[in-house]
């Protein structure tokens, strides 16, 4: 048998066409398991990456003021200084006069005696007509004067803490708050304090609450800690004739809506 011999180089040779054939096969073998794979796949992922939205900023809340007060104008219950029956018990009526007058835009610092008297005598009439009495009110008795004569909207809410009274006035609304006058501590009153109170709360610091305490000529702008005014807050029982101090209640006043 003739024996075969071959060149180094055609060995060489022979090697290269062989491993140069079995790279075409396994690319095309590739390309076919790269087809089988795109047609498994759902449309959306074969197809190219959607485009990546800009990432949603941060929602960044407002500041809450450390002070804040609202232009409240202020009157005390007798401003004539004629601290009668009437006027002793008028409290409710002056920080309803006081709360329509700067929902009617009046920016004035205190409001004159003789228009505050008139305004007394308003209510004191719509108070006898619809309540059968004129001397101390209920918070809710008290909201429905203030939404029936003045036209502003009211809500009694219960067991409040100082964030809401603060939400309250940022909102440009104003709070009313009943009290047993003789828990607050004024030394303006006349001793020992009256028995019921409502104050109007017109700002705060971080201390506590800026008031306009219609009990005492000295009352335009008197500052309470929210201490003080929650212990004090008690609302009034007609039937006991007297105030109960587990009656935490707040009006929030704020302008009618409108069309």
């Amino acid at each position: 048998m003739a024996r075969l011999k071959l060149s180094k180089f055609s060995l060489v040779l022979i090697l290269v066409i062989l491993a140069a054939a079995g790279g075409a096969l396994a690319y095309i073998r590739g390309l076919e398991h790269s087809s089988q794979l795109a047609a498994s796949l759902p449309l959306s992922a074969a197809g190219p990456a959607p485009a990546r939205s800009s990432p949603t900023p941060a929602v960044t809340q407002a500041v809450t003021p450390a002070v804040f007060a609202l232009k409240v104008p202020f009157t005390p219950q007798a401003p004539t200084a004629n601290w009668d029956q009437l006027h002793n018990e008028a409290c409710e009526e002056a920080v309803a006069i006081m709360a329509n007058a700067y929902f009617s835009g009046n920016n004035a610092a205190t409001l004159p005696p003789d228009y505050v008297e008139q305004q007394l005598g308003a209510l004191t009439v719509w108070e006898q007509q619809n309540l059968g009495r004129n001397l101390d009110t209920t918070s809710a008795e008290t909201a429905r004067m203030i939404s029936a004569v003045y036209g502003l909207k009211t809500e009694v809410i219960k067991d409040f803490a100082a964030a809401d009274l603060q939400r309250e006035l940022l909102a440009g609304h104003l709070v009313l708050i009943s009290e047993d006058g003789r828990l607050l501590g004024n030394p303006n009153y006349r001793q020992p304090g009256p028995v019921h109170h409502m104050l109007l709360l017109r700002g705060y610091t971080p201390e506590g609450f800026v008031t306009n305490d219609s009990g005492t000529r000295k009352g335009e702008n008197y500052f309470y800690t929210f201490d003080a005014i929650k212990n004090a807050a008690a609302d009034w029982n007609t039937a006991a004739n007297t105030v109960d101090q587990t009656q935490k209640l707040a009006i929030i006043v704020s302008a009618p809506d409108r069309p």
